[in-house]
């Protein structure tokens, strides 16, 4: 039964996929972007889509069983924060996309800079960044397969994962993960808060939950209180995360794919609904404290909540949430092989006409799909040991997007050189964890993003105050809603460094 249900969900995402061909067209801009066409309900579900990954399955409640409520606070602290920042900012970054004719990141600070420095180092920073995250979503998808207890060879699973995000993105593009979730959540959010009631029901009520979760040694003040250096982590990773949120290469996609400024902040205003799963996984990963025959350890928390899934749900439903879970993995892999395609095709690779770039684009997702299923095979823990740096680096990016919006005098290649070198620091303390800078931020609690991300600010203040631009860009916010006709929409190969 588990299987027969976990396959027919599988089956509604082909049958969504197919469906998203319906009104696609061939230029590039409807394969990266759906042509800037996709109204709120779209917009919502492609952005929570792509920004809810198998972490949300795996990692979310594997973490509160785990480490307690430092890892839950941050990390919905984070996303709540992110959004009234979004709110406010995305707005800009739609504007900004439809007045250079962008579908990347580094598209719309090329062009806004007129640099090609600052585009090429932006895109190569992306694409760094965002290389494990593929292999992320390919091993949660072994976990969740094996936590469900779906029996299907963990190698056949990355495989068929691989090729159904492929199978996806060649159908329409950008249009087919976003018809995909639609299937995704509607299975996500059904596994979410069944399996948090029935933690509920089976422990005789929420206060019961806790009470028992604390009586069986789970409760300690880690459980259930944040303080000292945790709270200092739980604030500077609530706040740099929430900065990166909307500047994250896949969430840059929704935000291109709306049709309106006035889009972007209505679906703003309904995203922390997405929220109201949470209480449901918490209450599940506190319940599993007691519930669970065995203690996890490890990386077996993991597999906590599809563990306890099996124990309360039917079949039917677990299986319901094994498919959740997989397309949890598979539409967040074709937003990060979109991305990076595009990025590749668009910004780093230089003079390939836009008649020719769905072409690369396709090329290079493949490339990228299977250089993930391979690493996925051969070295499990290679890049997983990276994958936290991803946000730790496209986050770096934040000072430009800053820059863009408030017409700060600032020069194109300062503002490049900022990011390298937050890029730089966050890789040489995340590497060397046993170093002293390192320790000391582990020992006060310092989130490792948030503080390159300083020395990134510094810098580029230190560029602002001794070496100023002599002819700087005015800011987004300064130039007002100006008809898209009279902008500039020079290409970054028309313009220099």
């Amino acid at each position: 039964m588990t299987a027969a249900f976990f396959t027919l969900v599988l089956i509604l995402a082909l049958g969504a996929g197919v469906l998203s061909r319906r009104g696609s067209k061939k230029e590039i801009s409807d394969y990266l972007v759906g042509g800037r066409s996709f109204g709120p309900l779209l917009v919502f579900i492609l952005g929570a889509g792509e920004a809810y990954s198998i972490g949300t399955l795996i990692g979310f409640p594997g973490g509160v069983y785990a480490h307690g409520a430092s890892y839950g606070v941050w990390f919905i602290g984070y996303i709540l924060l992110a959004y009234p920042i979004g709110y406010f900012f995305a707005p800009y970054l739609w504007r900004a996309g439809k007045r250079y004719g962008a579908m990347t990141l580094p598209d719309v600070a090329g062009r806004h800079f007129r640099s090609r420095g600052l585009e090429l180092t932006i895109a190569i920073a992306s694409v760094v960044f965002l290389i494990p995250w593929g292999q992320l979503q390919l091993a949660g998808l072994q976990i969740a397969l094996t936590g469900l207890g779906i029996s299907i060879d963990p190698t056949v699973a990355v495989f068929a994962g691989a090729a159904l995000a492929l199978l996806f993105l060649m159908l329409s593009g950008v249009r087919a993960p976003a018809f995909v979730s639609y299937v995704k959540d509607t299975a996500l959010l059904l596994g979410a808060v069944l399996i948090g009631l029935a933690a509920i029901v089976q422990t005789g009520g929420t206060e019961k939950l806790f009470a028992a979760a604390a009586a069986s040694g789970g409760g300690s003040a880690s459980h259930s209180t944040v303080t000292g250096s945790s709270l200092t982590f739980v604030l500077t990773t609530i706040v740099f995360q929430s900065v990166g949120f909307f500047i994250f290469p896949i969430v840059v996609q929704a935000v291109l794919a709306a049709k309106s400024e006035a889009t972007i902040k209505r679906v703003a205003k309904f995203n922390p609904l997405y929220m109201l799963m949470y209480p449901f996984l918490v209450a599940a990963a506190f319940g599993a404290i007691t519930l669970l025959p065995t203690k996890l350890e490890g990386t077996e928390s993991d597999q906590v909540l599809l563990q306890l899934s099996r124990q309360l749900l039917p079949d039917w439903l677990t299986g319901v949430v094994a498919g959740g879970a997989a397309l949890c993995a598979i539409v967040v892999l074709c937003g990060a092989a979109l991305g990076i395609g595009a990025i590749v095709s668009r910004n780093i690779i230089p003079g390939i006409p836009e008649s020719r770039q769905r072409i690369w684009v396709r090329g290079v997702v493949v490339a990228y799909l299977a250089i993930s299923l391979l690493l996925t095979l051969a070295t499990p823990q290679l890049l997983l040991t990276l994958v936290n740096t991803a946000y730790y680096g496209v986050t770096q990016a934040a000072v430009v997007f800053a820059t863009m919006v408030f017409g700060w005098k600032l020069r194109p290649s300062a503002l490049a050189m900022g990011v390298v070198l937050g890029d730089v620091v966050v890789l040489w303390l995340y590497l060397d964890k046993h170093g002293p800078v390192s320790v000391w931020l582990a020992e006060h609690g310092v989130n490792l993003g948030a503080a390159a991300l300083v020395l990134n600010i510094l810098f580029v203040v230190a560029t602002r105050l001794f070496w100023p631009a002599t002819d700087p860009v005015r800011g987004l916010r300064t130039e007002g809603r100006r008809p898209a006709a009279v902008e500039s929409t020079a290409t970054p190969s028309q313009v220099g460094a």
